[in-house]
């Protein structure tokens, strides 16, 4: 048994344990939604492993747990204060990354003294690739693709086919979101020596790759948080980059053809002042003002998780919205963190935003404080945390980044 304990604890043993663990979460964009599950607890088997075989009782990070754990508990109150339980455990069940993902890293992972830094690197990369090749797949569907509902192919057309994709077929908005936070990821990538041409021009064909897809499924609300993620990621860069960057940006919105081009429907005054079940942006304006009645109905302890949609259903209802039951959610994070918990539940959240940018901006981490802007602007349109694909990268990728920050700031204090 010591032997075996003795193989498995060695250096290479734990580093090819973690770098599959790392490189499968990496490959997340290309696995089915059905299997997603199986990533996480495959992660989850290798941490504890490599915990009950190296534990030694010191540098679990006990405070950061608690922390970036308290918005599961949170809802969990919340679900167990629901007339209907059930429900309020079925969304816990989705959200339970919220929890297992500060369990694998600041408890069991949180004692070694790894270098994340490099399972980091490899994520990114493998990430990256997965989006390439995801944007390659699609491109070739899109050749073969045909539906009744669409005789142009314009943004619906894209998004409709990427959610028909056999196997890893998602919603546009996920997809987006995937494409947008390897976009990001891309950017740290290049590296200013002549000698790494070849690795920066595969990078920028990458991009342009990832770009194009992000552009033809045209999901509005992604594209201006990844614009805003950009300009922070940038910001530390001389005024002049950062001033060309951004122009090109700008330049590169205005080349949108007009037939794919969603943000139309921002400027239309109809999408303020009739609901259009054609028009997105529409639909989310009506949806926002039941938000808003009804947490001024219930401010103080909020409706419970697992009532939250019945209350929406009955407001959609009431307004002659037509909309089918169960189908629109509320469609911004944080008015659903205080629809389900209150506004107890809704200052927690922000507080848990705040500490996760407190804890970028002490480490400097310009990547970071990019992906967690531009998941900020996305709570704005989307409930990223009570579906599947959003809050299981979002949970993986936050901890395992405020993890590196702190390993890598008490190194530097080590050894200072």
């Amino acid at each position: 048994m010591n032997m075996i304990k003795s193989s498995i604890t060695n250096s290479k043993g734990i580093h090819y344990m973690l770098l599959s663990a790392f490189g499968l979460m990496g490959v997340y964009p290309l696995i089915p939604e059905r299997y997603e599950g199986f990533v996480v607890i495959f992660f989850i088997v290798v941490s504890i492993t490599l915990f009950l075989l190296n534990y030694q009782g010191k540098g679990i990070l006990k405070k950061e747990f608690l922390i970036t754990s308290s918005l599961f508990v949170v809802f969990l109150i919340s679900a167990l204060m629901s007339s209907e339980i059930s429900e309020g455990f079925k969304k816990i069940e989705t959200m339970l990354s919220l929890l297992i993902f500060p369990l694998v890293f600041f408890i069991f992972l949180g004692r070694t003294r790894l270098d994340y830094y490099k399972y980091k690197s490899i994520f990114f990369k493998v990430f990256f690739a997965s989006n390439v090749l995801f944007s390659l797949l699609s491109f070739y569907l899109f050749g073969v693709y045909s539906s009744p509902k669409f005789s142009i192919k314009d943004a619906s057309f894209f998004r409709d086919a990427v959610t028909d994709i056999p196997l890893i077929g998602d919603h546009p908005i996920y997809i987006s979101i995937f494409l947008s936070i390897a976009i990001l990821i891309g950017v740290t990538f290049y590296k200013f020596k002549k000698h790494h041409i070849v690795y920066n021009i595969l990078t920028v064909i990458g991009h342009l790759i990832i770009g194009v897809l992000l552009v033809l499924l045209m999901s509005k609300g992604v594209i201006i948080a990844l614009f805003i993620a950009i300009c922070v990621l940038l910001s530390r860069k001389t005024k002049k980059k950062y001033i060309i960057s951004i122009l090109v940006l700008l330049l590169l919105s205005l080349l949108i053809p007009s037939a794919n081009n969603r943000f139309k429907e921002l400027f239309n005054e109809e999408t303020y002042n009739t609901l259009n079940s054609q028009n997105s942006t529409s639909i989310r304006v009506n949806i926002l003002k039941c938000n808003y009645k009804l947490i001024v109905s219930n401010p103080i302890l909020g409706y419970g998780l697992g009532d939250v949609q019945e209350a929406l259903d009955r407001c959609y209802f009431e307004n002659n919205y037509g909309f089918i039951s169960g189908k629109y959610n509320s469609h911004n994070q944080y008015m659903f963190v205080w629809l389900s918990a209150g506004i107890i539940g809704f200052f927690l959240f922000l507080f848990l935003l705040m500490y996760y940018f407190k804890k970028t901006w002490d480490s400097k981490d310009y990547l970071m404080l990019a992906i967690i802007s531009f998941y900020c602007v996305v709570f704005l349109f989307e409930n990223v945390l009570s579906r599947q694909s959003g809050v299981i990268l979002f949970a993986f990728i936050i901890n395992l980044m405020v993890l590196d920050n702190i390993k890598s700031n008490n190194s530097i204090k080590a050894s200072n």
